[in-house]
């Protein structure tokens, strides 16, 4: 008689231990409870209509054949910036120039927007909210900040998620069978919350400078951007240690906060402390700075890393004990269904309260990996933004910038970096009449701003304003200067020369007046100027 136990067959197999430990180890990192998708959702639909109500007060400047960018401007704009994949931006706002049909593309996108705010066909509601809001940001790119890059990428990465999971009328009206797990875990939630991520590991990598991390006066810096800094930026300024202290904060914040969230370790308790932590720090920057959205786009973005714990802590304590007593009778019928999940029918999560499956089919695999080949190409494009030169014929050409472009990925986060602008100032939009007399164009009822205004950030109308101007003042954006001065002479002779000819501007000169911000401790130069473009309008009424 042989004692001989069988021997395995030789080969690699990985112990089913290990894989189910590793599968923990996945959702605990990129999984998002539903209840944070279904708090994102609502946080993304209300700032859309925030954002289009502000954007439908200037609906003439921004958006028409009238405004700062007329749609020839943009074309020929693209056109010379097509070997940076720019010629692949696209637009439904660009089929008209008028009033009316901008109004109309925006009323559509509020409609759809209430409904991804209440869930109701949330899949189609996000759909159509990304597509209009991807072709309002294309029709004047000029306006757009940081803020409004985040919000389209992470909407785009959310529509592959089910954002009317809960606290949607989807949920009531189709009463799904099969509730959703604890953790939704696939690439795109892994792209949602790495997309968030990447934005403050790249700006930190950006702002790789003494500034930073060894002088500790970037903050010293921002707060004397004048354009941005508010009443309380002001008062900031007068307690330097402060100043420094809160500089080694945001910096290791970014650089350290990014990656300390996906620690597979203890991971609920670190992530709510990560985001109370970048609350706090975008309240701050809200309180000192005016940087429109931008904040509340991060708050809301910050949502997705909610845990369970969070909202269960949320629920009155005999909710909580009456699901621990449907615990047993779910776990009782997920047995059932081993056989079913062995034979490779269904894929089976467990949670302790629910149990979720769902047949995988080729558009399972073929969205999954479309997603994880755009989740590479996003993080290899961050990669090359650091230095395009180096990097472009190493892992990502120019060639490929059309994906980004059409998509609306293309993203850059050198916010503040390499460090904060050492000059700062105003602008002067000086008016020439025909009787010879000199007005300012930009705030009739005001006289030409030659002196610092108390605060420089209420000169401007709105953030997005505030956004164009402080572009024309770069190189970079020379070519807008001449549809800007248009622009301002045509709204003067519209609401200002209706008396007469006299009162028509016949020359415009747009002046920067500058300040240049010494190092902390130096003391300040003078006031220059600089003659950015004169401009004399070919039209009279």
């Amino acid at each position: 008689m042989n004692d001989k136990q069988p021997q395995p067959a030789p080969g690699f197999s990985v112990p089913k231990s290990i894989w189910g430990h590793g599968m923990r180890m996945c959702r605990s990192v990129f999984g998002i409870d539903p209840r944070s998708l279904a708090a994102f959702r609502v946080g993304v639909a209300a700032t859309l209509l925030v954002d289009l109500w502000y954007r439908s007060r200037e609906i003439g400047p921004y958006f028409t054949d009238a405004g700062i960018l007329p749609r020839h401007v943009l074309i020929s704009l693209n056109e010379i910036g097509s070997q940076f994949g720019f010629e692949h931006a696209w637009s439904l706002h660009m089929y008209s120039g008028q009033y009316w049909a901008q109004l109309l593309l925006m009323l559509v996108a509020a409609c759809f927007a209430v409904w991804l705010l209440l869930g109701y066909r949330s899949r189609l509601s996000a759909a159509v909210s990304w597509v209009l809001l991807l072709s309002l940001d294309a029709r004047n790119p000029d306006i757009l900040n940081s803020g409004d890059v985040l919000l389209r990428c992470m909407l785009l990465w959310s529509l592959f998620l089910p954002l009317g999971g809960v606290w949607s009328i989807d949920r009531l009206i189709h009463r799904p069978r099969n509730t959703l797990p604890c953790r939704l875990t696939s690439v795109a939630s892994a792209a949602l919350l790495l997309q968030l991520a990447m934005m403050y590991f790249y700006s930190a990598i950006a702002k790789m400078n003494p500034v930073w991390h060894t002088e500790f006066s970037g903050v010293y810096y921002a707060m004397h951007c004048d354009a941005f800094v508010r009443p309380a930026g002001l008062v900031l300024r007068e307690y330097p240690g402060l100043m420094m202290l809160l500089t080694a904060g945001a910096f290791y914040l970014e650089l350290l906060g990014p990656i300390v969230v996906f620690v597979p370790f203890w991971n609920s308790r670190i992530r709510m402390a990560i985001v109370a932590t970048f609350l706090l720090f975008h309240v701050g920057l809200a309180a000192t700075m005016t940087l429109g959205l931008f904040p509340i786009i991060c708050v809301v973005a910050w949502t997705v890393f909610l845990p369970a714990e969070f909202w269960d802590a949320l629920r009155p304590r005999r909710y909580r004990l009456r699901r621990l007593a449907t615990t047993r009778q779910l776990v009782r019928a997920a047995t059932g269904l081993r056989r079913r999940v062995r034979a490779g029918q269904f894929r089976f999560l467990a949670r302790s309260e629910t149990v979720y499956w769902r047949n995988r089919g080729v558009g399972y695999w073929f969205v999954n990996g479309t997603l994880a080949l755009l989740l590479v190409y996003v993080v290899l494009w961050n990669i090359r933004e650091r230095d395009v030169k180096y990097w472009e014929q190493r892992i990502l050409p120019l060639s490929t910038n059309g994906v980004g472009r059409a998509l609306g990925l293309d993203q850059n986060w050198g916010m503040f970096s390499p460090i904060p602008r050492t000059e700062d100032g105003w602008l002067v939009m000086k008016g020439t009449l025909r009787n010879g007399s000199e007005v300012n164009l930009w705030q009739p009822e005001l006289p030409l701003p030659w002196d610092k205004p108390r605060l420089v950030s209420e000169t401007y109308v709105s953030q997005r304003w505030r956004k164009y101007l402080d572009n024309l003042t770069t190189d970079a954006y020379a070519l807008r200067r001449l549809d800007f001065c248009d622009w301002l002479g045509r709204r003067w002779n519209a609401e200002n020369a209706r008396d007469g000819a006299s009162q028509q501007v016949v020359l415009i000169e747009l002046i920067h007046r500058i300040e240049a911000t010494p190092p902390p401790g130096k003391p300040f130069p003078e006031l220059e100027s600089r003659s950015l473009y004169d401009y004399r309008p070919l039209y009279y009424d």
